[in-house]
């Protein structure tokens, strides 16, 4: 098991997400939460349109109710509505909304009248004596009208009537020691922004969504891959303290707490239950993960919708008081009968610090159906738990022309440990499976090729709980070292089967597909980042080793630092790279000076690598660091602070990290990989285009983005050396936005068409294209 992060009861009193971290050993290495979800993050806002202030426009979407049959989710596949609003798309509806009507709430009121309700519309009768104010006195003279007023600001529309008048001024009358003044004052209030009611409108789209595909209708909550352990299947939905859009619901408040992430079902028809029937409501939940351990007073709790009431419940559940880290427990509520009824749903809740991305639960085997048993039952499935990431042995990708001077069958994993958990109650046998492998859309090899039973009665292939299935890969396949270019992709799909379906219930979880992409750097980890990792002390020394396919030339590194406890962006480090010493590092072969030290670029986004360069001349050849096939990368303190580097704790690579506060060299007590990359020198730039040079807008130049269609990764060839790049949907969202990264991943988004825009820094247009994900 790996070590996780954990906080103090400090964690609510003191700064951002206070409560700092552990020690780990005599060396001062230091694990954090991070502020935000890297997976998630993007600047955008949210999709439902109830919480829109300004009605005009809006999309909303409407859910018809779901048979009981189609409630079921293990978040292996995509159940959230994504919300895209298409205007002109089949099935698309729209109304105008008005502000002013006649009483019978249909008529809109002419657009040129202005109405004021009565204490803008009087007349007021002022007393002085003796310089005094004695008293003022109000009349309405004017003749009131019935209008029925519209609030525009919201969905559902919804309005009442009022008394008006079309007189939006106050008469003034002033009694001056019993004399009335002969000039009578006016105050008008007819302009708009004043206390006026004015005709106003609002075109409000809408769609009925009948996909029963769809569950879910808020996306709050996270689907993913990453931070579970020992999931029961590929993927799970993590509660946190972060918002659907990876940041903070407050930032700044260490102390902040209250409801964070909701996940909200679909209405469901719970009319065909009859009243000796039982709905249970049945899932998984695991409380920490890789994230952090929720406290005492954190909770995940279940609401249900009582259709005529028009109100939410909170279940009886105390599931979560007592739950141990990382284990899973199954939760079993039975529906109360008096909401059987068409209409009901159900939503998960938490209550967590608002501050950052903390206190973890994560649930998976979410269904509702019509049981006659009490007790909770087994799965009775067999799912894939963790994704494929690679088939190479040590790395997750390498450098193209490294990997093309080898002979390519050395460097395949020989046998693949595929994770998957079996719930049923006995151990099981399965029908073979297969890997295929695709480039540019052809089939590689003599894909599929068949991952192999066991065929022997005495040795099930899945034991109950977490097992491995094992299979072989090189030998029978490494990857086309043919293919021409400067870097290659290859789209990779490992499939499980069983042999009778009572075993292996759902299919969906069944398959893990992945991108093995080869350009210019190497790297350890999967790109996810679920904590922060530093080393603490003046001079602390932190080395990261790198083993070659062959010597050559680095340009520089690709590191993603992720926002944590405190901003030490101001602080500077020196960018440190060592030669080999016996397994250990050695001499420095680079090392910054005070003149050409570097600053952490802090990046809440996954594509949030930054590449530094190397900048120090004296060790410089040419421009390039000439390194051995075994070297080290990494940095010295100048201050105190840990810098927090990104950790992923699903790839272990802990004995290539290691630390130096005392003189010795000690490898890290943390299962984890560090984000990042060192970049080699080939015909790419460290943004993966094949020129070095930098661009004017009316240059002309061969800018390529390939594959398209994409399931995975796109890459964008020819960009110049600085750039900005921004996906949107086709309702004009931004959905990905990075800076000098050329590989976009879009696995995370749905099927459809986007846009693509590249700028300069400058904002001058530079290439536009769409892009098709699959």
């Amino acid at each position: 098991m790996s070590e996780k992060i954990e906080l103090t009861e400090m964690k609510r009193i003191v700064t951002l997400i206070v409560g700092l971290s552990i020690l780990s050993g005599i060396a001062q290495e230091r694990i954090f939460p991070i502020q935000t979800n890297p997976a998630l993050y993007k600047e955008n806002s949210r999709t439902l349109a109830s919480e829109l202030n300004d009605l005009d426009s809006t999309f909303i979407f409407e859910f018809t109710s779901l048979g009981l049959e189609y409630v079921f989710d293990d978040f292996s596949t995509n159940k959230f509505e994504t919300y895209a609003p298409d205007f002109g798309g089949i099935g698309v509806t729209s109304e105008w909304y008005y502000h002013l009507l006649e009483v019978d709430a249909i008529t809109p009121k002419d657009s040129d009248l202005i109405y004021c309700d009565s204490v803008f519309a009087r007349h007021d009768t002022v007393i002085i004596a003796d310089g005094l104010l004695v008293d003022i006195s109000t009349h309405h003279p004017f003749v009131p009208e019935d209008v029925w007023v519209n609030n525009l600001d919201f969905y559902p529309v919804s309005g009442e009537i009022k008394s008006l008048f079309q007189e939006c001024y106050v008469l003034i009358d002033t009694l001056l020691d019993g004399v009335l003044d002969s000039d009578q004052d006016t105050i008008w209030y007819n302009t708009l922004g004043g206390p006026a009611y004015v005709q106003d409108s609002a075109h409000v789209f809408s769609k009925i969504i009948t996909d029963t595909n769809s569950l879910w209708v808020d996306n709050y909550a996270y689907r993913n891959n990453t931070f579970a352990v020992n999931p029961w299947s590929l993927g799970v939905v993590t509660f946190d303290g972060v918002d659907e859009n990876g940041t903070p619901y407050e930032f700044g408040g260490g102390d902040a707490y209250g409801i964070a992430d909701y996940l909200t079902s679909r209405p469901i028809d719970l009319s065909v239950a009859g009243p000796s029937d039982v709905v249970y409501l049945t899932f998984l939940y695991q409380a920490e993960g890789f994230g952090n351990m929720p406290d005492d007073f954190d909770s995940l709790l279940v609401d249900v919708w009582d259709v005529t009431e028009e109100n939410w419940y909170t279940m009886p559940w105390a599931g979560t008081s007592d739950v141990g880290a990382d284990n899973w427990d199954t939760a079993r509520l039975a529906i109360p009968i008096a909401l059987y009824e068409d209409g009901f749903r159900f939503r998960f809740k938490n209550y967590a610090t608002l501050s950052g991305a903390l206190d973890h639960w994560h649930i998976d085997y979410v269904s509702l159906k019509i049981d006659v048993l009490s007790e909770a039952p087994n799965f009775s499935d067999i799912a894939i738990s963790y994704p494929v990431n690679t088939f190479l042995k040590d790395y997750t990708a390498v450098p193209w022309d490294h990997y093309t001077a080898t002979s390519g069958n050395e460097k395949m994993t020989d046998d693949y440990y595929l994770k998957v958990y079996n719930s049923d109650l006995t151990e099981t046998n399965f029908s073979p499976g297969s890997f295929s492998i695709m480039k540019d859309g052809f089939v590689e090899g003599a894909s599929p090729y068949a991952i192999p039973s066991k065929g022997d009665p005495d040795q099930p292939d899945f034991g109950v709980g977490t097992d491995s299935v094992i299979f072989a890969v090189g030998g029978d396949y490494f990857f086309n070292q043919s293919a021409g270019g400067d870097q290659a992709r290859f789209d990779v799909k490992v499939n499980i089967s069983t042999a009778t379906d009572g075993s292996n219930r759902y299919r969906s979880n069944d398959t893990s597909s992945f991108t093995q992409h080869f350009a210019n750097y190497y790297a350890y980890d999967d790109g996810s980042a679920e904590a922060a990792y530093g080393i603490e002390g003046e001079g602390a020394l932190m080395a990261y080793k790198f083993e070659a396919y062959e010597s050559g030339e680095l340009t520089g590194i690709l590191m993603h630092f992720v926002p944590s406890v405190t901003d030490f962006s101001e602080e500077i480090f020196f960018l440190t790279v060592w030669a080999d010493n016996g397994g250990e590092p050695g001499e420095v072969i680079y090392r910054d000076n005070f003149f050409t030290a570097h600053t952490p670029s802090y990046s809440g986004s996954r594509e949030g690598f930054k590449y530094y360069k190397f900048t120090n001349a004296e060790y410089l050849d040419g421009g390039y660091l000439p390194v051995d096939e075994v070297f080290y990368v990494g940095w010295e303190n100048i201050e105190y602070s840990s810098l927090n580097i990104g950790a992923d704790f699903n790839v272990d690579n802990g004995d290539k990290i290691f630390r130096n506060t005392t003189g010795d060299w000690l490898t890290s007590s943390y299962d984890i990989s560090l984000l990042i990359r060192p970049v080699f020198s080939t015909a790419l730039d460290y943004t993966l285009s094949n020129e070095r040079q930098s661009y004017i807008a009316d240059d002309n130049y061969d800018i390529n983005l390939y594959p398209n269609p994409a399931t995975y990764l796109a890459t964008i060839s020819g960009l110049p050396y600085e750039f900005a790049l921004n996906v949107y949907d086709l309702s004009g969202r931004l959905v990905i936005s990075q800076e000098n990264n050329n590989e976009i991943d879009i696995s995370y988004l749905e099927s459809g068409v986007y846009v693509v825009d590249v700028r300069t820094n400058e904002g001058s247009p530079l290439y536009s294209t769409k892009l098709i994900k699959e």
